[in-house]
C-alpha cells in the first residue's frame, strides 16, 4: 500500500526522493555529472540545511508555549496554597474540591471550543484571548475576599510562604501572560489558517520569516503540502469516529485516558500539601516542600520515559508501570493506615475518641492533652449548626478557630516517624510508576492510531474524556477521604488500576505501536 493511502503524515522531500529514485534506475549505467546536476544538488543540499529550525521558530514556540506553562502552575499551585487557604477560609471538603476542580472544569469548557475558534479567527487571535483570561484569572484570585470569588478565578484559570502567601502564589501567575501579551503583536498568524482563509502569498510571507535561507520553489512547495493537509483533514468528520474502522481506536484512545485519571494521580499533585499533612508534616512549610519533592520527581521520571519508551515499547511500559502504580497505591495506602488509621469521618468529635490521627484530619476537632488523649471540638466563634454547610460568599476569617493550641497536641503523640517516611516513600514510588508510563503513553499512543482526516477530532474526544474524569476525581477526593477513609481512598484506587492493567494486557498484542495498514482493519501491530 502506498503512503498516501496510509494517511501518513510524512514530510515532502521530492528533489531528495526524485534524485535517489534516479540513481537507483540508472545505476548500471554510467552517467556524467552536468552542471544542471549539480545546481540542483547544491540547491537540494541548501534546502536541506536551510529549512531546519531556527532561532525565529523557538522564539515563536516559546511565547505560544507560555499558555501551557501557565496552565500547569495555576493546576500545580493549588496543591500548597490550599494550605493557606484553609487558615483564612472556612470551608467544607466538598468546596475545596470545588476550588481544586474548578480549573478543570474550565478546561472542559475551554478545550471544546478551542478548536473551533483558532478555526474561526485564527491562532493568534485565541492564543492572546488566552493570554488575557489567565491575566484576568490572577487578577481575581488574587484580590479574592469570598470564597464565591475564589471559586471564579479557578474557573477563569481554566477555559512564599507566610500569611496571605496564597495571593501571592496566585498573582504570580499574572506575570507570564503579560510577557505573552507583550511580545504577541510581532508572533505571525499561523500559515495554515491564512491558507485555509484564501491568503496564500501572506502564508508565504510567515514561511519565509521561517525558513529564511530557503528558495522559493521549497516555500511553493511547503504550501502545497499544507494545501494538500487542509484538504485531507475536510474529507473526515465526527461521524466517521463512530463507525468502522475508527470506532475500536476511539474506544482505546478514550480508555486510556480514563485510566489516566482513575490512577487517582492528579490528586497527587492538588491535594500534595494536603496529603503531606495528612501524612504527619504538620508544619505547612514542611508539607510544601515534600509536596514540592513529589512534583520534581514527576518532572524527572517523564523525562526519562521519554528517554526510554521508544525502546522499551509502548505496550510494555505501560503494562509494567500500571503494575507499579497499583504496588504504590496499596504501600500508599498501608502508609495512611499506620499514620491516620481507617476512622472515617464522625459526626462529633467525641465520637473519635482516642483515635488521633483520624481526629487530627477533622478540622473542627483537635487531640486534647487531657485525660491521656482524647478528640474533642476546637473552640470556634461559630454555632454547631453552622459547621459543613455551604456558603459561597462567607468572608475571609468567619468561623474560624480561635487560639487554643494550647490544650491540643500538633501531631500524635504515638506517631512514629518511620510511618511519616514511609508514607512519603510510598507516594514517590507511585508518582515515579505513573510518570514512567501512564503520564505520557495514553497521549501518545493516541496520536498515533487515527488517519490523519480524523486525529484532529478524535484527539479532541480523548482529551475532553481525560478532562471529564479528571474533574470526578479531584471533586470527589477529599470527600471520599472522609467517607471512606484515606487508605480506602488509594486503595479504591488501587482496585480501579487492578481492572485498568487487566484492559492494558488485551488492548495491545506485542510492542510499539505503528500505524500501517492493519490500523484501517482494526488490528493493532507492533515491532
Amino acid at each position: 500500500m502506498s503512503k498516501q493511502n496510509l494517511n501518513l503524515d510524512i514530510s515532502y522531500q521530492p528533489l531528495v526522493e526524485e534524485e535517489e529514485s534516479e540513481q537507483s534506475s540508472n545505476a548500471s549505467s554510467p552517467k556524467q555529472t552536468s552542471p544542471r546536476d549539480i545546481e540542483l544538488s547544491d540547491q537540494t543540499s541548501k534546502d536541506k540545511d536551510t529549512a531546519g529550525v531556527t532561532l525565529y521558530v523557538y522564539f515563536i514556540a516559546i511565547v505560544v508555549a507560555i499558555g501551557g506553562f501557565l496552565f500547569g502552575y495555576d493546576t500545580g499551585v493549588i496543591s500548597s496554597a490550599m494550605l493557606l487557604l484553609e487558615q483564612e477560609f472556612t470551608m467544607t471538603a466538598l468546596q475545596k474540591g470545588i476550588i481544586v476542580g474548578a480549573v478543570t472544569l474550565g478546561a472542559v469548557f475551554g478545550g471544546a471550543v478551542a478548536g473551533y475558534l483558532s478555526d474561526l479567527v485564527g491562532r493568534w487571535a485565541t492564543s492572546m484571548f488566552a493570554a488575557l483570561t489567565f491575566l484576568g484569572g490572577a487578577i481575581v484570585l488574587s484580590v479574592a475576599y469570598t470564597y464565591s470569588l475564589l471559586v471564579v478565578g479557578r474557573l477563569i484559570i481554566g477555559g512564599k510562604i507566610e500569611f496571605g502567601g496564597w495571593r501571592l502564589m496566585f498573582g504570580v501567575s499574572g506575570l507570564p501572560p503579560l510577557i505573552q501579551l507583550f511580545f504577541m503583536p510581532i508572533i505571525p498568524e499561523s500559515p495554515r489558517f491564512l491558507i485555509k482563509k484564501g491568503k496564500d502569498e501572506e502564508a508565504k510571507s510567515v514561511l519565509k520569516k521561517i525558513y529564511p535561507e530557503s528558495s522559493q520553489g521549497f516555500i511553493d512547495k511547503e504550501i502545497g503540502i499544507i494545501h494538500e493537509s487542509i484538504a485531507e483533514d475536510e474529507t473526515g468528520s465526527y461521524k466517521q469516529l463512530f463507525h468502522y474502522p475508527n470506532l475500536r481506536p476511539l474506544i482505546i484512545a478514550c480508555g486510556l485516558q480514563a485510566i489516566q485519571q482513575v490512577s487517582g494521580f492528579d490528586t497527587a499533585m492538588y491535594y500534595g500539601g494536603t496529603i503531606m499533612k495528612m501524612a504527619g508534616f504538620v508544619n505547612i512549610k514542611d508539607a510544601i516542600i515534600f509536596s514540592l519533592v513529589v512534583s520534581l520527581t514527576n518532572f524527572l521520571m517523564t523525562g526519562v520515559a521519554l528517554y526510554i519508551i521508544d525502546g522499551v515499547g509502548r505496550r510494555k511500559i505501560l503494562i509494567y508501570t500500571v503494575f507499579a502504580t497499583i504496588l504504590g497505591l496499596f504501600l500508599l495506602g498501608l502508609g495512611f493506615y499506620f499514620t491516620t488509621g481507617f476512622t472515617p469521618k464522625q459526626l462529633n468529635c467525641i465520637d473519635y475518641g482516642n483515635k488521633c490521627g483520624a481526629c487530627l484530619l477533622d478540622d473542627r476537632c483537635g487531640f486534647s492533652k487531657r485525660d491521656g488523649g482524647t478528640c474533642l471540638p476546637r473552640n470556634t466563634k461559630s454555632t454547631a449548626a453552622s459547621i459543613g454547610k455551604v456558603n459561597f460568599f462567607s468572608p475571609i476569617n468567619e468561623n474560624k478557630q480561635e487560639n487554643d493550641d494550647d490544650g491540643f497536641y500538633k501531631n500524635c503523640p504515638s506517631l512514629k516517624p518511620i510511618y511519616t517516611w514511609f508514607t512519603l516513600v510510598s507516594l514517590v514510588i507511585y508518582v515515579m510508576a505513573y510518570a514512567l508510563g501512564l503520564g505520557h503513553a495514553p497521549w501518545l499512543i493516541q496520536s498515533e492510531i487515527f488517519p490523519l482526516n480524523v486525529r484532529g477530532r478524535a484527539t479532541g474526544i480523548g482529551t475532553a474524556t481525560n478532562w471529564l474524569f479528571n474533574l470526578v476525581i479531584s471533586v470527589s477526593f477529599l470527600p471520599l477521604t472522609e467517607l471512606i477513609t484515606t487508605t480506602g481512598t488509594f486503595w479504591l484506587y488501587a482496585i480501579f488500576m487492578i481492572f485498568s492493567w487487566g484492559y492494558s494486557i488485551k488492548t495491545f498484542v506485542d510492542q510499539s505501536l505503528i500505524y500501517s495498514h492493519s490500523i484501517l482493519n482494526n488490528e493493532f501491530l507492533y515491532n
